[in-house]
């Protein structure tokens, strides 16, 4: 079968949260959108607090194999975690960054909501500048940026080039 087959997952806001608008979400690379459940109930958590435009569209990676495929099919070699195309309304997310230890390896934006911030703010700035889109995501300066997950209360600071 096509690993790339899409399985589609509409979340309702009525169901999720009045904070989240409804958001289509595409799972890709699975049958069975619950095989990709790693993935998709964290990425529901992170999107009560992250609010896309309600007709932005998130596509899910979830296998490493739908991640290569996605990225050859974005030309978004450089990054392992995300990217975003301005303009097909969507945001390409690797499921793989829900199921890593925090920090985040290789980025700095150290977990998966302020991947998720940090790809709003090219929403936002309706750009492709990376230090911009930190700075739209509310990043004042992309070389500090704070775990935001309960376990972790920990402000981690990354080497800034002089």
């Amino acid at each position: 079968m096509n690993p790339l087959r899409l399985g589609y997952i509409l979340l309702l806001a009525g169901i999720l949260s009045t904070t989240v608008v409804a958001q289509k979400v595409l799972v890709v690379g699975v049958k069975r959108p619950e095989t990709c459940a790693f993935a998709t109930g964290p990425l529901i958590e992170d999107l009560k607090d992250v609010s896309f435009p309600k007709d932005w569209r998130i596509a899910i990676a979830c296998t490493a194999i739908a991640w290569k495929e996605l990225q050859r099919k974005g030309d978004a070699f450089a990054t392992n975690t995300a990217y975003t195309n301005l303009k097909g309304r969507i945001t390409i997310l690797n499921g793989a960054i829900y199921q890593q230890p925090l920090p985040l390896r290789g980025t700095t934006r150290r977990t998966p909501k302020n991947v998720l911030r940090h790809e709003l703010g090219h929403i936002v700035c309706q750009c492709g500048d990376e230090d911009k889109a930190d700075h739209a995501a509310g990043f004042s300066d992309s070389a500090w940026l704070a775990l935001d997950t309960p376990q972790i209360h920990r402000i981690f600071h990354q080497s800034s080039p002089s």
